[in-house]
This record gives structure tokens, sequence and C-alpha cells, in this order.
């Protein structure tokens, strides 16, 4: 499935940006590089900055759909792209995982402690690039108080996610609770920094609200490919997140309906054929599906009623189509 336009469009200019804002010389530097793919932990050029990058390409394409230029909204976004990469950092940590994007997470590169060094340098940064943005001071104000108000959201969901580990009373609800939290707070900022960037400051919460819906179409779609997902795409076998005891919406869905299906769980290992021969006969896997479905028809509607060019909702949909699509 082809990039849709919303992914493509502005992701040379971040890409560029980024680059010239973590080319100073520093203590941090390799630190702060290493994470975005742009300098190896020996020192040696990275691969370069990789992913989606959807949460800066948010930015730019709802203050273009709002009649903005773009290129305004470009040091916003690269702000909330190093806040996306903060929590990365502190996210490996935290999960102990050992790979990202094919490479050591940066814990693994360079030991828990300088990887906390790195997201926090990597939060403060961003701030400062936000700062600094040639805006007028109330656009400046209002943009570090969004960021700061979905970084903090950001990680009241990453606290709940924690705390869900070792639990079986996850219902949907809590779920979705932490996901709007941890998936859909920079998604919402995204699209108000846009509205901001454009001089549409009154369009703030319609934004905000439509990110989080986004957010959530967004991680089920995600959760369903922790368990569904083609190994020879996502890298992973089938079934990763069930032998990792993660507590996803499928997983919460299935609960809901045998909580039985915690004694399963709960078994170390996970027999993680049996679990899902169990989801799929709960219908976990058709629900997921169609939860995702519902959130991203949510999300297109609300995105039918901003004052966006039409060609703006049309790429809004096309990247609803591939967020729901996708298979990595």
């Amino acid at each position: 499935m082809p990039s849709p336009r919303i992914l493509s469009r502005y992701r040379q200019q971040v890409i560029s940006l980024l680059q010239g804002i973590l080319k100073e010389e520093g203590p941090l530097s390799r630190l702060l590089r290493y994470p975005l793919g742009l300098e190896e932990a020996d020192g040696a050029p990275g691969p370069g900055i990789g992913g989606k990058l959807l949460r800066p390409s948010l930015v730019c394409f709802s203050c273009e759909a709002l009649g903005g230029e773009p290129e305004r909204a470009l040091p916003l976004a690269c702000a909330l792209e190093l806040i996306h990469n903060f929590s990365l950092v502190h996210d490996d940590i935290q999960d102990g995982d050992e790979l990202r994007r094919g490479r050591p997470t940066t814990w693994k590169a360079f030991g828990a402690a300088q990887a906390i060094n790195a997201g926090d340098g990597l939060l403060v940064l961003a701030l400062r690039i936000a700062l600094q943005a040639q805006a007028p001071p109330e656009v400046v104000l209002a943009a570090q108080g969004a960021l700061l108000s979905a970084t903090f959201r950001m990680i009241e969901g990453q606290a709940l996610d924690l705390s869900l580990e070792g639990a079986w009373d996850v219902g949907v609800e809590r779920y979705l609770y932490m996901a709007k939290r941890k998936t859909g707070a920079l998604l919402g900022c995204a699209l108000e920094l846009g509205a901001l960037a454009a001089g549409r400051p009154e369009l703030l919460p319609a934004h905000r609200k439509l990110g989080e819906v986004l957010g959530l179409a967004f991680q089920i779609r995600d959760d369903f490919l922790g368990i569904w997902g083609d190994p020879a795409v996502t890298g992973k076998p089938v079934g990763s997140d069930l032998a990792r005891g993660k507590r996803s919406w499928p997983v919460a869905f299935a609960l809901e309906r045998d909580p039985a299906l915690a004694r399963l769980l709960s078994r170390e290992p996970v027999p993680v054929e049996e679990a899902l021969e169990r989801l799929s006969a709960l219908g976990a896997r058709e629900a997921a599906e169609a939860a995702a479905r519902g959130y991203a028809e949510e999300a297109l509607q609300a995105a039918q009623g901003l004052p966006w060019t039409n060609e703006a909702k049309d790429m809004f949909k096309e990247l609803l189509d591939f967020l729901l699509e996708r298979e990595a």
C-alpha cells in the first residue's frame, strides 16, 4: 500500500530541520542523535531518521488544512517528534526492550543511566525549540502549554500502562482510558499545534479530540498486529504480545468475556497457540478490527465537521485507510 500523502508531503522538510537541530555538538550530542538514527554508538553515521513521522506530519498537515503555511509549523512539528522520541527512549528502559527499528535501543547501546539522560535531553531540547519558534508570543505560549499538557497526559498513560502489568481486571474501558493518554495525547497535540500555527486557536479543542480518537484507532490496530501480524512484516512471531504478557485491547476484550482466561495467560511461559485459539473463540480478533474501524470512522466524521480544505479531508481519509490496513 503506497504511503499516504500526509506521511510523504512534509517528510523531507521535517527530516532536514531535525538534522539541523541535532547538528550542535556537546556532551549530549551522540546521546540525542542516536535514538533518531543519525549516529551510531561508536560515532559512525547512523542509518538516518526512520519511522512514519506521523506526529510531525500531522502538525504540518493541520496547519495547511486550515489555510496556513506548513513551513511555519515545522519547528513545532520537530519539537513534537523529539518529545515522541524521548518517550520511546524511556519506554524501552521500562519495558526492557533491546531492539528498536533493527538497532539496539538507547539503553542497550549506552546503558540505562545514559539513556535516561538522552530522553531527558530530547524533552528539554523539544521545549527549547518550541520556545524559539518564529511566531507571535501568544502562539509560542499556547504551543508550550499544549506540548506540556500533552506530554504530561502521555506520561500518565505510560504509568497506567505499567500499572496494568500483572493485573487481570483489565476491561476495555480501563484500557481505553490508558490508550487515550499514552497514544492519543501526542496525536491530539499534533493537530492542535497545526491549528495554532495557522492562527486558529479557537479550533484547538476539536483538533485535540480528533487526534485522541485517531490515537485509539492507531493503537488498537497496533495491538492487533502485536498478536496477529505477519512475522515477515512485523519482525515478531505471531502472538508476541501474548508471550510478553501485554495487556492489549484484544486481551482486555477477551478477559471481559472469560475472566478464566487470566489463568492461561499467567502461565510461564504463556502457551501462545492455546491463547490464540481462546482469543479467536471469544471473537477478539474480529472485535479488534471492528473497534479500530469504528474509531477511524468516528475520526473521519469529526474531520468532516472541521473547516479544512476538501483536499485535506481527502488526505485525512487516505491516512485513516492506510493506518487500518498497515501491516507494521
